[in-house]
């Protein structure tokens, strides 16, 4: 079996939470989680956090704020060709 160790495991475990590791490395991790109690402690904090700001941080972003990034964004990208 693939070993992955704690400091990997606390480096991507919000990439894990969020979903967004390929399946073969989210794996690995939940093999990790289930046999490493402080790594899930760990993981189970920070879900809790997410979802705590999830539902407590609701608010929209004023318009003007929201038409500033998006400027900056294009801004970024630069000139785009079709």
């Amino acid at each position: 079996m693939f070993e992955i160790s704690c400091e990997e495991v606390l480096r991507e475990v919000e990439l894990y939470i969020d979903g967004e590791l390929e399946q073969a490395r989210a794996s690995h991790l939940a093999d990790h989680l289930r046999g490493c109690t402080p790594c899930m402690r760990h993981a189970e904090f920070r879900a809790r956090l997410k979802e705590i700001v999830r539902t407590k941080c609701r608010s929209e972003a004023p318009e003007h704020l929201v038409v500033r990034i998006r400027t900056v964004i294009r801004e970024e990208q630069g000139p785009t060709s079709v």
